[in-house]
């Protein structure tokens, strides 16, 4: 039972819905909504010491410099992450996955005392292995990768209700020996399926392989621990939960970060500067080259803070009630849900975020989309950066509707009667 109230109960606190009254937001997973808290800590930073970090001895930049780093304390916090762990900021999830795609092309055997396939670096047949569940961030930067070095990339299959095929492993072609990278997002922004990651995450322990986990859609929906992701690297963007764009993290361990070489160079990320080379900073900094995106992270700070009152597990299970109740009601419609089903939800036999795609025989989604923006209701159509998955269940694209802490059964029965009307349009 929720402890914490939301849906209407929260939407005073999002401007949104005061500037935009009639509509109704079913785009979550594209990015979530700001809460004035969000806002109002950009605009102090902006308005009251809109000054540089880590140079200035003056105290307005140290007050700044204080406040960025204690955000990235937050993070960890959030996480609940070990001392051992380290939260580079980066521009977003994409960023944080080219970071390290570009940073390990680089590496040779200097990640062997932590991971015994890193003998050397990557070379021709190493296997990448991704799937095809995975958005664009999570597998162009693994293809650039390949190209680059001659490594290949190895996709696991998906299941008709979006889950990942675990007997893919026992049934796999690779060699295991030649297994160097397993890149999987915790949960898909297409289908909401939380992945289960555990046959993988072995896979790649048992191998010497680097464990990385794009956390995107998984660590805005649910309470998470480092323990329970168990990666070696996790990804993840602000704006999905609450916070600003143009804002990532990369997190990773802070030995393995020290042997990794940076990403951009610049200033901040040096210890020393000669004219025969450089001496790296250590991380985090060595990977944030430049001035960094202060207000933004003082902005997330604000988000992590929100979310901390209302707590992960209160958001987790609104979002599975209404997830539930929007699956039942597209169902009893006859319409086609791409994913688990209502039964799988409420049972608990697939555990599902509140990313919702769907289609209407005989209509095309950007129909779907344009007609329901017609009635007030935004929500997603297209392929979602996800083409393989689309591939995969054979359809170009589909519509996708989202769910947030801000949303309630109000919000699924427009969407529904929005649903109806294009049904009716379309039978004409």
């Amino acid at each position: 039972m929720n402890t914490y109230p939301l849906g209407k109960s929260v939407q005073h606190d999002f401007p949104f819905f005061e500037l935009n009254p009639g509509i109704t937001y079913l785009d979550s997973t594209a990015t979530s909504l700001k809460p004035s808290v969000v806002i109002e800590a950009i605009t102090d930073y902006y308005s009251r010491y809109s000054v540089n970090i880590h140079r200035g001895v003056y105290a307005l930049s140290v007050e700044a410099t204080e406040k960025f780093e204690a955000v990235r304390k937050a993070v960890l916090n959030f996480l609940q992450a070990p001392n051992e762990i380290e939260a580079i900021f980066t521009k977003g999830t994409t960023e944080s996955i080219n970071l390290l795609a570009v940073s390990l092309e680089r590496v040779k055997k200097e990640l062997a005392p932590f991971f015994s396939n890193w003998q050397s670096g990557l070379e021709k047949d190493d296997v990448i292995l991704i799937s095809e569940s995975e958005h664009h961030s999570n597998l162009v930067p693994w293809q650039m990768l390949a190209e680059r070095t001659g490594a290949k990339v190895v996709y696991i299959p998906v299941r008709a209700d979006g889950s990942l095929q675990t007997e893919f492993i026992s049934q796999n072609e690779f060699s295991h020996h030649k297994l160097k990278i397993v890149a999987l997002s915790a949960t898909s922004n297409v289908s909401g399926v939380v992945h289960d990651l555990t046959p993988f995450r072995e896979l790649a322990r048992k191998n010497g392989a680097i464990f990385m986990i794009d956390a995107a859609q998984a660590i805005c929906h649910a309470e998470t621990s480092w323990a329970e992701f168990s990666a070696d690297f996790i990804a993840f963007s602000a704006h999905k939960m609450l916070g600003p764009t143009g804002l990532g993290i990369l997190a990773g361990n802070r030995d393995v970060l020290s042997v990794m070489p940076p990403f951009h160079g610049g200033g901040d990320m040096i210890a020393l500067v000669k004219k025969e080379g450089t001496t790296y900073n250590h991380p985090p900094h060595r990977f944030e080259a430049g001035t960094p995106p202060i207000a933004e992270a003082i902005g997330f700070g604000a988000a992590l803070q929100y979310l901390n009152k209302i707590g992960m597990k209160n958001v987790e299970q609104w979002e599975h009630d209404l997830t539930a109740y929007a699956l039942a009601q597209l169902e009893e419609n006859g319409w086609h849900n791409y994913g688990p089903s209502s039964d799988d939800v409420i049972s608990g036999r697939v555990r599902k975020a509140g990313a919702i795609s769907f289609g209407i025989e005989g209509v095309h989604p950007h129909d779907i989309g344009t007609i329901l923006d017609e009635t007030g209701v935004a929500i997603r159509a297209g392929h979602h950066c996800c083409q393989l998955l689309m591939q995969s269940w054979g359809v170009p694209a589909t519509a996708r509707a989202s769910l947030y802490i801000y949303n309630d059964r109000d919000d699924i029965d427009r969407l529904i009667d929005g649903l109806r009307m294009v049904k009716k349009i379309f039978k004409k």
